[in-house]
């Protein structure tokens, strides 16, 4: 591979991520990372707020799938990772804050007598003691995540706890969002002879209930941004935006404004919808298939106020909101009693979201009608009325792929086409895997291993 260069391009987690695979597995590669910002990390953003280092996007990642946390032990951090303080959480129901049973997964109550009063109905309750068996015979293939649980749980549990969850998580609905993407356990589990039920509660015995689900740098998510940034040292570029994809007999063009570089192999890690507009020349079938994918948009808040004003529960790391609950927040995190280093003990810190694919109210608002709107759903939902001492609004347009039904074969169609008209070519992001920390690390790494393979 001596002498070969592969161009990545975007430096989010999932080009850091390809980037850092390529560097440490071919070190002889002539590697070269293009950053059209002016910092890396795309949505993962830590900044000062309130004198602490507060995520902006992101705030940790799920260990019990193992690519960030791999990431992590690679490059010498595991041992400053921690884990949440807090790990309960409510859910905001017909005016009242009602804890979310426990165990559950991804909201589906694994115990019926873990379910407090005035969260599901009896018929619900009742449903839940079973094995989970689907009342109608699911298609094959990818469904979606409310194909699969409505079926085997029933409405209720699907409408106030799953979709309030997961919808939650990735601004959509899950209604529409694939099973197969977002929720592979439960697609796997409701096709099972003896019921989503049973076989969620069997896979939970093998589950040490004391592990942590989630670690978080206490710097902030940046820090493993910059800690890859910083090995890359000259290999990454910032405000360096390409402009154009084309290709010759000596190998693939990248255009920017500054000039043209030449590669054997290119990495496109950026939003979708820019592949898109890169491939579209090149490639028309797959550059459509990616400009397709829906995107939602949201804003994040952090809110700190005076211990006086507002006290939160230590036990609880905060709530969600249901879609037909009427509000403008759709979560909220008690920072500060999740997470240990940012408990300063004169102020509670907390995290805000706002935004659906479904719900744009929050792009409509300027900075202080949106801190407004946010502050009137505390006052509903945890009963402070005084305003917040400090207040940080973070906006995060077109941030979140959603993920329909049939997604997965949509993208291993682009990769067949790219690999036959385009060799050395690859698209990958937050849209091929999920949005999460470690589906895009996950992402990055399988494009390195295909870009490898090509130059090989």
């Amino acid at each position: 591979m001596a002498g070969r260069r592969i161009v990545v391009v975007g430096s989010g987690i999932t080009g850091l991520a390809a980037a850092h695979r390529l560097l440490s597995d071919h070190p002889e590669l002539d590697l070269l990372v293009l950053e059209a910002g002016t910092a890396p990390g795309g949505r993962i953003r830590t900044s000062p707020f309130a004198g602490l280092p507060v995520d902006e996007a992101a705030d940790a990642f799920l260990v019990r799938v193992p690519w960030a946390l791999d990431l992590c032990s690679e490059l010498g951090l595991a041992d400053e990772l921690v884990a949440p303080h807090a790990r309960t959480a409510s859910v905001w129901l017909d005016g009242a804050l009602r804890p979310l049973p426990s165990p559950n997964v991804l909201g589906i109550p694994l115990d019926p007598t873990s379910v407090s009063d005035g969260i599901l109905p009896p018929e619900a309750l009742e449903r839940l003691s079973g094995d989970g068996r689907p009342d109608i015979a699911l298609p094959d293939g990818d469904l979606s995540v409310g194909q699969v649980v409505r079926p085997c749980v029933g409405d209720a549990v699907f409408e106030r706890l799953v979709d309030a969850l997961l919808g939650g998580v990735n601004a959509g609905r899950a209604d529409d969002l694939s099973c197969g993407v977002m929720a592979p356990q439960l697609l796997a589990a409701a096709r099972r002879p003896e019921g989503l039920l049973t076989a969620l509660r069997s896979a939970q015995q093998g589950i040490d209930p004391s592990a942590p689900v989630f670690n978080a740098h206490p710097s902030g998510m940046g820090y493993l941004v910059n800690t890859l940034a910083e090995n890359l040292g000259d290999r990454l570029r910032l405000r360096s935006t390409v402009t154009g994809l084309g290709r010759t007999d000596a190998g693939w063009l990248v255009g920017t404004a500054k000039g043209v570089e030449v590669a054997d192999a290119v990495v496109l890690a950026v939003p979708a919808f820019v592949a898109a507009d890169l491939l579209a020349p090149i490639e028309a079938e797959a550059a459509d298939h990616l400009a397709q994918v829906p995107h939602a948009s949201v804003s994040l808040a952090a809110f700190a106020y005076r211990r006086s004003d507002l006290e939160v529960p230590g036990d609880q790391s905060g709530f969600l909101v249901p879609r037909d609950a009427g509000l403008l927040l759709t979560a909220c995190s008690y920072a500060g009693s999740k997470w240990a280093h940012l408990d300063t003990g004169d102020r509670v810190l907390l995290r805000l979201s706002a935004g659906r694919i479904d719900d744009s109210r929050h792009t409509e608002m300027d900075g202080d009608a949106l801190e407004r709107a946010l502050a009137r759903d505390l006052a509903t939902t945890i009963g402070v009325e005084a305003p917040p001492a400090a207040a940080r609004i973070s906006r995060w347009p077109r941030s979140l792929p959603q993920f329909s039904p049939g997604h997965a074969d949509r993208m291993a169609a682009i990769d067949s086409r790219l690999a036959e008209v385009a060799p050395g070519l690859v698209v990958t992001g937050a849209f091929r895997h999920g949005v999460g920390i470690p589906a895009c690390i996950r992402s990055g790494i399988e494009a390195a291993a295909a870009v490898a393979g090509h130059v090989a």
